[in-house]
């Protein structure tokens, strides 16, 4: 048998978005919100479990996750 630990390397910028979606089914997610651009450069949102202002929260975080380098 092989042992040879595999390892995922973190999200990458250049990410199709077909990859950042299979990456986080493989989080074991318990809530979800997508954001991106659809064709037309509309911007597209979804989420799963969550009204607007949990949403907004969400998004908050990311915001200072973002701000601060990642770090929680």
């Amino acid at each position: 048998m092989n042992n040879q630990k595999i390892i995922e390397l973190p999200a990458s910028t250049n990410y199709t978005p077909e990859q950042a979606l299979h990456s986080a089914l493989k989080a074991d997610l318990t809530d979800v919100m997508i954001i991106g651009y659809d064709q037309d450069g509309e911007l597209f949102i979804r989420s799963s479990k969550m009204n607007r202002a949990e949403g907004l929260f969400m998004v908050e975080r990311a915001r200072e996750w973002s701000m601060h380098g990642g770090v929680e």
